[in-house]
């Protein structure tokens, strides 16, 4: 049974004292006619689905995004999602346990993506993500429940998938290419549509009336400044990794992480949590805010990635520079790994495998071979010419290897890190080792907290706030994961189409 914990009880009474704009009273002297029927704030993917689903419905729609272009985050992650049967299932058996509520089971025990008990990590040393229950779990489970029309919604709008792996078929892996494409495709339908979007404006305050929020203020290209009204306004505008004030004040152990998916950084620096001050200017209520950041593990910039998803669905292990293990990797999973690493120091970490899992499901969708060729990933029939060609401790590698091995091929448990998962297995040479990859947070947990309808709830008495609705990273009630972050945005266009 999941806990419900009072809000208040996290994030106590200390009123927000960053200010992202004064909210604009609506002048009651005469009414003034709505430009839309809602105002999308963001245009990422949580923000152009829920456009495209309202505009769908008949609404009139305005997005606003502060960047050149469109697609937000979305465009720059590798494009897995989480969800149950889909006619991609076809080919696996009708018996195999795939149903939502088997997804939800997964979920709520952290096989798939990290568990609903351990959500709100605030242990600085913490390997793998502990803590207490979201506040309404119930808002998460209505995502969860849309994986299965998030991915005929992305199919639609051009995403190609790789085969299903029968060893994780709850995770679907996109091509390269598939999340760049369904961005394209949404603003194309969108301004079919009649769909105004307004890149290269800021949103800079929410207009209230009456209690409820009815518009918004901008500030435009050349310094353009305005006020736009509509029945609703939806809050897409991401996380805050960017903002110095708010990741010291939520996140200040956090706050000193590289940024980006590269050692280099290559993130854009606008998560200023523009929406979630917004909102907490009009009252909103917020949530998750001290939960630790998503980890992501990096190489330099220029050097092909060795993804850590792969621990989720072949047999690999992590080394540091010592040639020593460090954690289960298989519990910890890749945000886990890469969150220990930063615990010691923000080393590097070496992902460790054999030619089976060279040759197996990740060959082609983790691109091995263009690893291999541009020094992403070296190659060796021993332990000791590996290390010296990944730049490792010899002595320490040789040992781990010999030590996996003999724990795999005896007991089957793994003597130092208590594995017994169906991926522990001894390696066999030829071995691989990837090239240094180094913690890095990319994104940001908490924000404005929503109910079923996405719509967002004030802080004083838990009720929605008239007219303000938010989805994606700007919503602390779900996570961050794609399959959420669209499906956030079908249930708000949805919820405001049809006036919920």
């Amino acid at each position: 049974m999941l806990q419900n914990i009072s809000r208040r009880t996290l994030i106590g009474s200390a009123a927000l004292s960053l200010a992202a704009g004064a909210i604009a009273p609506a002048s009651a002297a005469k009414k003034t006619r709505d430009d839309a029927d809602l105002i999308v704030c963001g245009a990422g993917m949580a923000g152009l689905t829920a456009a495209l689903t309202a505009a769908s419905h008949g609404l009139k729609v305005i997005v606003i995004e502060k960047r050149l272009w469109t697609g937000g985050d979305g465009v720059l992650s590798t494009g897995h999602f989480a969800t149950f049967r889909t006619p991609l299932h076809k080919d696996l058996p009708q018996s195999l346990p795939l149903s939502a509520e088997d997804y939800w089971r997964l979920i709520e025990r952290g096989v798939i993506d990290e568990p609903l008990s351990k959500v709100r990590d605030n242990q600085m040393n913490s390997p793998v993500y502990y803590g207490v229950a979201k506040h309404n779990p119930e808002v998460l489970k209505s995502c969860a429940m849309r994986a299965a029309d998030v991915i005929a919604f992305v199919r639609e709008q051009g995403a190609e998938f790789f085969p299903v792996n029968p060893a994780l078929p709850f995770l679907l892996s996109s091509r390269p290419g598939s999340m760049t494409k369904i961005a394209s495709t949404l603003v194309t339908k969108l301004r079919t549509a009649g769909v105004r979007l307004m890149n290269r404006t800021r949103v800079t305050g929410l207009v209230i009336e009456k209690g409820a929020v009815r518009g918004v203020r901008f500030a435009g290209k050349g310094g353009t400044q305005g006020t736009l009204r509509a029945r609703a306004v939806l809050l897409a505008t991401g996380g805050f990794i960017n903002s110095p004030e708010l990741m010291q004040r939520y996140k200040r152990y956090w706050s000193s992480a590289k940024r980006g998916f590269s050692f280099e950084g290559d993130l854009p620096a606008d998560h200023t949590g523009d929406g979630i001050l917004m909102g907490k200017a009009a009252g909103a209520a917020l949530e998750d805010m001290e939960s630790v950041p998503k980890f992501w593990a990096g190489p330099v910039k220029g050097t092909p990635a060795v993804s850590w998803l792969m621990l989720d669905g072949a047999t690999a292990y992590l080394v540091r520079k010592s040639g020593r293990r460090f954690i289960n990797e298989k519990s910890a999973r890749y945000s886990g790994c890469a969150l220990r690493l930063f615990s010691l120091g923000s080393e590097p970490g070496y992902m460790l495998f054999d030619e089976e899992t060279f040759r197996g499901h990740y060959h082609d969708e983790l691109e091995f071979e263009k690893a291999l060729a541009e020094g992403g990933l070296f190659k060796a029939d021993t332990a000791e010419e590996l290390a010296r060609k990944a730049g490792v401790d010899a002595t320490g590698l040789k040992e781990t290897i010999a030590r996996i091995n003999a724990d795999a091929a005896g007991s089957g448990k793994d003597s130092e890190y208590g594995r017994t998962d169906k991926f522990f297995r001894p390696l066999k040479a030829p071995y691989y080792l990837s090239a240094a990859h180094y913690p890095l947070a990319f994104k940001t947990e908490g924000g404005l907290e929503v109910n079923t309808h996405m719509q967002v709830l004030s802080a004083s008495t838990d009720k929605p706030i008239p007219g303000l609705y938010a989805a994606g990273a700007a919503c602390g009630s779900i996570t961050t994961r794609l399959c959420d972050v669209f499906a956030s945005g079908l249930i708000a266009g949805e919820s405001i189409a049809l006036g919920r």
